[in-house]
């Protein structure tokens, strides 16, 4: 059986991450989070992490382009 892209995983669980631009990542828990990103929301199931996404990212535009608009 071919094993999932833990990105793909339904079943991960997973953390959110946010960088300085205020820009999300969905991220396996298992894995070493990247320099200049910090975890705000899980460990949680993958739904739940989606949720918190689509009601905390309003605006997908980094800080940056946000503030020069």
């Amino acid at each position: 059986m071919e094993k999932l892209n833990p990105f793909d995983d339904e079943q991960q669980r997973s953390l959110i991450l946010q960088n300085d631009q205020q820009q999300y990542s969905l991220w396996p828990d298992f894995s070493t989070v990247p320099p200049g990103w910090q975890p705000v929301f899980g460990p949680a199931e993958r739904a739940d992490c989606i949720a918190w996404l689509e009601s905390h990212w309003r605006d997908m535009r980094p800080t940056a382009q946000r503030a020069a608009s």
